[in-house]
Parts: C-alpha cells; structure tokens; sequence
C-alpha cells in the first residue's frame, strides 16, 4: 500500500484528480465546498509539492478510539502515509477505555477530540445531545455516490451529516467445511443439516447461535418485524410479523442448539468442531482461523414460505468517524476523514488487514476483494442487512428485548413459549420508558 499511496502522490497532478471513487487525488487543490481545482503545472517540484501540502491543511488531529490493537495498527500505519504526504499535519491517536463516558464529559468542557472513530447507532444520541459537529458543508453528492446506500444512511441524522462511514459489518453464517462440504442456500437445507448432526448425549450440536437481541434480529425480522422503526421511532415487538419471527427461531433453530446461549459458550462449540455451522460476525473470523477451522462465509439463507422467500435481515453495522462538537481543526479534519473513507487503496488496505467490509463501492467491485472468501461472504450478508436504528429510544428497546428473551428462554420449553403475552408485556415497557 506504501508504494501505491505515494505514486499518487507524484503523479496527482500528471493525471485525473478524482479516481475511480471520486475521491480527490493529492494533485488537485480542495475547497471547503468540495470542488477542485487542477493543479497550475504538470510537472511536480519540490516547491510544487509543498503548494499540494498545504492543501492538507495543518496542525494536530486527535482522534479517540476504543480499537483493538491490531485495528491500532493498521489505522497509525495508514495514518503515517498521509502524514509522510501532509508534513504539517500531526494525527494523534488516543485510546479510552470508556470511549462514551470520556467524549460525554470531554465535549461540553471543550476537552474533547476532533474525531472519534465508533458504530453508526451513537449518531442518534450523540446528535441529541448536542455533542456532534454537522458537516453538511463538506458533504455533497460527489461524496456520498461512492458509498452503498446502508452507509449514506449511516452518515446522517435528522438532516444532519456527522460522520464518514468506511467498513459495515453484520452477522452471516460461518460453515465448517470438513463438515459440511457446501454452504445450505435455504433454510430448509440448513434445518436438515442441523438435524444430522444434532447429538445433545455426545455435546454435538446442530449450530452455534449465541441468543441475545442482536444476534437473532436476523431472523426476528425476517417476515417484516422489527425492534423499532427509526422513522416512526416506535417499537415494534407486538407486531404479529415480529411474534412470528421470534416464533421461528425458537421452533427452527433453537431446538438443535446446546442449552446455554451465551456468545463464549456458542463460539467454543463451533471451535472445538462439535457443530457444522456458527451464525457471528467478521470479528470472530481471527478465532476461526486460530482454531485451524477451513471454513466458508454466506448469508444467512432465505427461508421458503407459502410459495414466498423471506431473507433473514440481521442487524448491520456501519463504522464510523465522527466529528465531535468543539472540533479544534475542523478543515484539516475533514481533508484527512474525506481522503480515509474515499481512498480505494485505504478502504482496500483495511479490508485486506483487518476483514472490514468495504462500503466504498469501487472497492466493493475490487476483484481481489470479490475473491475473498470472508469479506465476499460478509459483503453480501450486508446486502440483506437492517441497518441498526440510530434513535436514542434504543437504549429502551435493547433492554426490553433482553427482557423478553429472558422470560422465554426461561420457559419450561423455549419453543412453547407464550410469545404473543411476553412480547405484548415488553412492548408496553418499552414504550412506558420511551414516554417517560
């Protein structure tokens, strides 16, 4: 990536100024609008160059973080590129163990950071609060077409822009292929596999499903139900399509799972290779592999009712750089966050070293990426994805949810629950919470 990010620095302003993302090459001077301008020459020199510096702007860009350190990694690398490029920019990582905690009480003290990197669903309460910068100057349609759709909506709240997407990321099913030597592409083929292999007396099981509200949302909106809706900000538990989908995870897939329901417990099972098939996300891939598991990655598969095809629709998530209220060096912010989340070779670079899913759509094209079982895999997983609500309210939702499944999971028998009256009896909390 070194190579390939410095060529185009020396040959910016020999050729386009917006590649093939439409991202703006380091040969073309950037206003605050978004427009550009071509370079006067078309011959580098050192003097040149400095001129093309000074379009990065200057000074220090602090951004707070909880990544991992190998994410860490990968993210000061890239930053050192643009730095090497942008001599008179400084970009400070910083790490909080309580990244919400600190920006809550950092930002109205004007102590915060100019950015800070997390999921998407922070944008609702943040913006409330009053703790986001919008950036709808800097935002135009030149921007927000390179990105699919599920990050356009990401990006924004209330009309406001706050924040840059560069990775998605949702849950998908992940396959043991010494076990099962081809992926199910129904869901009817998934059940009949899961009850081959399911053997409670031998601690063999069907699949690993880790049971909470985020990992079966595929499934419970899968027929058209919903935890809440974004737009209307209502709940939706007792909607008949919502019962439905909790209904048919419980009778279909609950019944070839091992009884406790925790996500360690359900990742070790799939990693000690007692179940062919694992429903997680992109961050369990590393684990996967430790375990020396040859595996595949797909959607999850289209369930086939009365002569119908309904796809799971699992939670997404998009990743995030946010803008935070106070912002010290606003422009030199931006011009770094634009050339991170638009650069094909960034996005590319992350995706290659760390799995994110791209939501940068020539990157998504990439035919190195389309050849990656994982991000592959997990790309189109994100095509049947609902974007998670990014309304404050959720906190209310989330924790009746939790409720919910609580009260069935302690059913005699999960899967005769009594689904309508517990769902019906979190649905009326949740919205006593919401209205205070």
């Amino acid at each position: 990536m070194k190579k390939g990010l410095f060529a185009l620095l020396l040959v910016g302003v020999l050729v386009l100024g917006v590649v093939a993302s439409g991202c703006i090459s380091d040969g073309k001077t950037e206003t605050s609008s978004g427009s550009t301008s071509p370079s006067p020459t078309a011959s580098p020199s050192p003097a040149e160059t400095a001129s093309q510096e000074t379009d990065c702007g200057s000074g220090e860009i602090v951004i707070w973080h909880k990544m991992q350190p190998n994410e860490l990694e990968v993210f000061q690398s890239i930053a050192e590129e643009y730095m090497a490029m942008c001599p008179d920019v400084t970009i400070k990582f910083e790490q909080k163990a309580d990244l919400e905690g600190a920006l809550k009480a950092a930002i109205p003290a004007g102590q915060g950071p100019d950015l800070f990197i997390w999921a998407h669903d922070w944008i609702g309460k943040f913006g409330e609060a009053g703790l986001l910068e919008p950036i709808d100057d800097y935002v135009t349609s030149d921007v927000t077409k390179n990105f699919a759709p599920v990050a356009v909506e990401a990006m924004q709240y209330k009309g406001h822009y706050y924040a840059m997407p560069f990775a998605a990321e949702t849950v998908a099913l992940i396959y043991n292929k010494k076990m099962v030597s081809e992926a199910p592409t129904s869901f009817e083929q998934l059940e009949s596999q899961m009850g081959k292999f399911y053997n409670p007396d031998e601690e063999r099981y069907g699949i690993a499903w880790p049971i909470d509200a985020y990992f079966i949302s595929g499934i419970v909106q899968a027929f058209g139900g919903y935890y809440f809706d974004d737009r209307t900000e209502k709940p939706g538990l007792d909607d008949p399509r919502t019962i439905e989908g909790f209904k048919f995870f419980f009778k279909k897939v609950y019944p070839y799972m091992a009884p406790t329901p925790d996500y360690g417990t359900q990742q070790s099972i799939f990693l000690e290779g007692r179940a062919p098939f694992m429903v997680n996300g992109p961050w369990s891939i590393a684990s996967v592999k430790k375990a020396g598991i040859d595996f595949g990655v797909v959607p999850l598969p289209p369930i086939h009712r009365d002569g119908k095809e309904y796809w799971p629709r699992p939670y997404g998530g998009v990743k995030d750089i946010y803008f935070a209220r106070g912002i010290k060096n606003r422009e030199a912010a931006w011009k770094f966050v634009k050339w991170f989340t638009t650069s094909p070779d960034v996005i590319k670079e992350l995706s290659l070293q760390l799995g994110y899913i791209p939501v940068l759509k020539p990157v998504l094209d990439d035919p190195e990426i389309k050849n990656d079982p994982v991000i592959y895999g997990f790309g189109q997983a994100v095509q049947h994805a609902y974007l998670m609500p990014k309304s404050p309210k959720m906190g209310a939702v989330w924790d009746g949810v939790g409720k919910a499944l609580n009260d069935i999971l302690s059913s005699d028998d999960p899967s005769k629950a009594d689904f309508e009256a517990i769902l019906k009896k979190y649905q009326q909390e949740i919205l006593d919470a919401i209205n205070g």
